[in-house]
């Protein structure tokens, strides 16, 4: 068990870097990230690009959460995965764009009011197994190999 997909996404403003977002997410995604871009307007109706970067594949959705690095994954481990899972058994997580962009990677903390890329794992977990337990097996396992 571990992983079904990942899913990343960015909500830009009309004066953000879409190039650079755009790489920043496909590194953050990893290889064989299916990348889609959507024009629109925010709530309050200035212009915004969300772009996405979809994993669909167990392995590539594992190589994308390890991309968050040790410190992060511990971090997660530490804090408690259970209050980041919902009630589809999906783990959500936010990184500092700021940082992210510099090409570092650190969770946003609590109250964070700077802009982040927002992560969705989908975690296969089958009845009568935990999602929290499930997750915390997938990092403790990534967290070996480094």
């Amino acid at each position: 068990m571990g992983l079904h997909s990942a899913t990343w996404r960015i909500h830009a403003s009309a004066v953000d870097d879409l190039g650079l977002l755009e790489g920043s997410l496909r590194w953050l995604a990893g290889d064989g990230c299916e990348l889609t871009t959507e024009r629109g307007k925010s709530w309050h109706g200035s212009p915004q690009t969300i772009i996405q970067a979809r994993v669909s594949r167990k392995k590539a959705a594992r190589e994308s959460l390890a991309r968050l690095g040790g410190a992060a994954l511990a971090s997660l481990v530490e804090d408690g995965l259970a209050k980041r899972i919902d009630e589809d058994k999906v783990m959500h997580v936010r990184v500092e764009l700021a940082k992210l962009v510099q090409g570092e990677v650190r969770l946003s903390p609590d109250g964070h009011s700077g802009a982040t890329a927002k992560g969705q794992f989908k975690i296969e977990a089958y009845p009568g197994s935990d999602p929290a337990d499930v997750m915390n097996d997938t990092i403790r396992s990534l967290l070996s190999v480094e």
